[in-house]
């Protein structure tokens, strides 16, 4: 059998995309935009119905930010709730005021979304500062969000009370992701040359408690870290870490609790720009600079499907639905793409190339000929050792 074909189509959302999630009922959340002052270029959040027979994304909702305000820059969704917190800053004015309420929080409705609350997750008074991601916990009940300034802050759902005060991962590097243990105990902060593990527990609740560079996971290559996450169900005890070093881009799996090397795999020559795991932890999908996408098993890390040519520009974020059957990507080239999944994948054995398996097969069928005529054609070592006696009557 050869490697199993995914439908997919490309479809017009008139806006860079810089956010994507999947609610619970399986409601595309995208968010983007052009930023302050951009005319014609409107900064929104807004929610679709995939349709994949049809080949498109139906609006349903849209939210649209102010023109004077930032773009929407990222997002998450509850697990259970339909919830979503967008990063975007806002004006200017608030900005120098220090009242930058950056972090929203929304409820999709069927045809609009409630404004819940705002919260500021950023201490800065110039709009070159953002918010560059924000995460659940996997139960939903914390929630953590890092900025580019590299200030991560960790609050209680659904209260959006501080869990402990701002956490300082770095004084001169952004924080490219963040990611809360299943047993909530700590925080995992990613700058591009340090992993940095915190304590979200006891009295030393807030604190570093562990930093790890690129050196002590790679010792043979200079690799820069791009995206981290826990696993989830069939992986609750690996941690999986997308890196970056000038061969190209890796995928690393580690160990949950200690984040010690388990296996790694290079997936492209370009590096990687965007990644995602399944909720149930079993696929992680990697967007690569070339604009190819890559869904891979994650315990395995065998490539399960490719897309090459995704996109026409930058692919910037990537989103798995709840029950594992869409996956959508967004780009800056004002487009997401929608991937329609099997329900399984064929195994490895299943995936090789007819041509492979027929050379398999005639290559065993050749050796079991040589092998039977040595063996007919050979004189028996047993009548040879032992010669039959005589026996007289």
């Amino acid at each position: 059998m050869s490697r199993l074909e995914c439908p997919t189509y490309t479809s017009e959302v008139n806006f860079p995309v810089f956010g994507l999630g999947f609610t619970s009922s399986n409601q595309l959340l995208v968010c983007g935009g052009g930023g302050a002052g951009r005319s014609g270029v409107r900064n929104k959040l807004v929610s679709y119905r995939v349709d994949p027979r049809r080949k498109d994304l139906e609006e349903e909702a849209v939210y649209d930010f102010s023109s004077e305000e930032d773009a929407p820059m990222c997002l998450d969704v509850h697990p259970t709730d339909d919830v979503v917190l967008v990063g975007a800053n806002e004006t200017e004015e608030k900005l120098k005021r220090g009242e930058n309420k950056n972090c929203r929080v929304f409820k999709p409705l069927e045809a609009s979304f409630e404004s819940i609350t705002a919260i500021n997750t950023i201490s800065t008074k110039t709009a070159e500062e953002y918010q560059k991601v924000v995460r659940f916990s996997a139960d939903g009940s914390l929630v953590a969000t890092g900025t580019s300034n590299g200030q991560v802050h960790v609050f209680n759902y659904p209260e959006y009370t501080p869990l402990c005060d701002m956490i300082q991962a770095s004084e001169d590097d952004e924080v490219t992701d963040v990611d809360i243990t299943l047993e909530k105990d700590k925080l995992t902060c990613l700058t591009r040359d340090a992993i940095k593990l915190v304590n979200l527990r006891g009295k030393n609740i807030g604190k570093i408690m562990r930093t790890i560079s690129p050196t002590t996971l790679d010792k043979k290559q200079k690799i820069q870290f791009r995206a981290f996450r826990y696993g989830r169900v069939y992986t609750k005890d690996f941690a999986f870490l997308a890196a970056n070093s000038p061969a190209g881009g890796w995928v690393y799996k580690l160990d949950a609790y200690t984040l010690e090397r388990s296996a790694s795999v290079k997936v492209s020559k370009k590096p990687i720009t965007a990644f995602c795991i399944s909720r149930e932890g079993g696929m992680v999908a990697v967007a690569t600079a070339d604009f190819t996408l890559l869904i891979l098993d994650s315990l395995t890390l065998r490539v399960l499907h490719q897309v090459k040519e995704a996109h026409g520009f930058s692919i910037t974020s990537i989103a798995i639905s709840h029950d594992r059957r869409l996956l959508v990507t967004g780009s800056a080239d004002n487009t997401c793409r929608v991937i329609s999944l099997p329900q399984q994948f064929p195994s490895a054995s299943a995936m090789i190339h007819p041509l492979k398996t027929v050379f398999l097969a005639v290559l065993t069928a050749f050796l079991l000929i040589i092998f039977l005529n040595y063996f007919y054609d050979s004189p028996s070592e047993s009548s040879e050792s032992f010669p039959v006696p005589h026996v007289e009557e």
